[in-house]
């Protein structure tokens, strides 16, 4: 019994270090995946042979004549049952908008939870995502802080082609605080419905 719940313990230590972390790894690198893989190494310590978990960082980037935008996503995961595992991911985003008196830089954080369920054929996730800084810069103005937003989602995986190819279907529900903002909104509170399809092929 003691065993067991030292066991636990060090499971919950251990996800709590990786929560804790995870931020620091992702502002601190634009983060390349040696610092990642060291990253996973450390935490290892922590972890015994029956213990199942991972952490993967996500990078895409878009350029072209007067755009650029870079998405950074760190995702630490840990398997709690055979076919269930949570998912704690850290997002940060930047993009450039360059087109004289219009132009504008936007950064945003997001910390987004996910719950797994694992049919061996597909994943079904239930997530929940905070937005708690979003930022713009305009040159005719300071710094504009958007609203803070919370979603809520649905998201159906189904890999095929030996696990090559990922399709990803999310269905979510953003909603805004007019609080949180640093201009007066017109409105107090605002929702937005969201379907999203995501196809991936690994080479």
């Amino acid at each position: 019994m003691i065993f067991q719940e030292a066991v636990k313990m060090r499971r919950f230590t251990r996800s709590l270090v990786s929560a804790c972390i995870c931020p620091i790894f992702l502002m601190a690198s634009a983060a390349q995946a040696s610092v990642v893989e060291k990253a996973q190494q450390w935490l290892n310590q922590y972890a015994d042979s029956e213990d199942t978990f991972s952490l993967t960082l996500t990078k895409n980037k878009i350029k072209f004549e007067g755009c650029k935008q870079k998405q950074y996503q760190l995702a630490f995961s840990q398997q709690i049952a055979p076919m269930f595992n949570i998912e704690a991911i850290v997002h940060y985003n930047k993009g450039t908008l360059a087109h004289g008196i219009l132009s504008q830089r936007v950064r945003s954080h997001e910390f987004e939870l996910v719950s797994w369920w694992d049919s061996g054929d597909y994943r079904v996730g239930l997530s929940h995502k905070v937005r708690p800084r979003h930022e713009m810069r305009i040159p005719v103005a300071d710094t504009i802080r958007l609203p803070t937003s919370t979603s809520a989602g649905v998201y159906l995986e189904i890999p095929f082609k030996e696990d090559k190819h990922l399709l990803t279907i999310g269905a979510l529900r953003e909603s805004w605080e007019s609080d949180g903002a640093s201009l007066q909104l017109p409105w107090r509170a605002s929702t937005d419905n969201q379907v999203k399809l995501h196809y991936a092929i690994n080479f």
